[in-house]
Order: structure tokens, then C-alpha cells, then sequence
């Protein structure tokens, strides 16, 4: 498939799919014709992509989601590590509610004064 049907089938920019590629996160891109430039980057990436966004809904850093499709594409099964960084992005967001409630209770607080 080439970068057009990627963008269209993942709702992703092709200049976000080349930024994707330059920094490891898509995989198995071929160049199948030696008469042109063009690149089939093939069904499992629409899946990435769609992991990636996925996962910056909740935050995750594209350094973070690297490590998840890398520890993915190491060992499918292992889990072990995948715990260890959700666990970790997991005590962050909890410390960024915590700083958040404390910010919002100061903000009360000078609104009440």
C-alpha cells in the first residue's frame, strides 16, 4: 500500500507517517519496483498507526510508544516489560492529577480570599 491509501485508511497526514518511519516506528516498508520510489508499507502498518494514536489519547510520548512497539515486535508475548512501563506511565499520571488538584485547590483558594 502506498503512503496515500496508508493516510487515508489511518486518517494520518503523510508527512506524520514519514515522521513515523524516520524514527523506527512503522515496519516491514519495501521499495517492490526499481523503476520508481515509491514504497508499499504494507497491512500491519495501518494497525501500528492506529496503536500510536491510540496511545497518545492517554499520553503516552511517541519515545514511550517506541518502546512498546519495539518490546512488541522483540517478543509478542512478553509481558513483563509492558507492565513495568504501563505501571510507570501509570504512577505519572497520578502524580499530574496530584499536582493538578493541588493547583486547582490554591486557584480556589484565591478566588475565596
Amino acid at each position: 500500500m502506498k503512503i496515500g491509501e496508508l493516510s487515508k485508511l489511518t486518517g494520518v497526514s503523510r508527512d506524520t507517517i514519514r515522521f513515523y518511519e524516520s524514527r523506527g516506528m512503522l515496519t516491514n516498508i519495501t521499495r517492490p519496483y526499481e523503476w520508481n520510489n515509491y514504497k508499499d508499507y504494507g497491512d500491519k502498518n495501518v494497525k501500528r498507526i492506529q496503536l500510536v494514536k491510540y496511545l497518545q489519547r492517554f499520553s503516552f510520548t511517541l519515545k514511550e510508544i517506541k518502546e512498546l512497539l519495539d518490546l512488541k515486535d522483540a517478543n509478542p508475548d512478553q509481558c513483563i516489560d509492558k507492565t513495568k512501563i504501563l505501571k510507570g506511565k501509570l504512577k505519572t499520571i497520578e502524580r499530574e492529577i496530584d499536582e493538578l488538584k493541588r493547583t486547582r485547590e490554591h486557584i480556589l483558594k484565591i478566588i475565596n480570599d
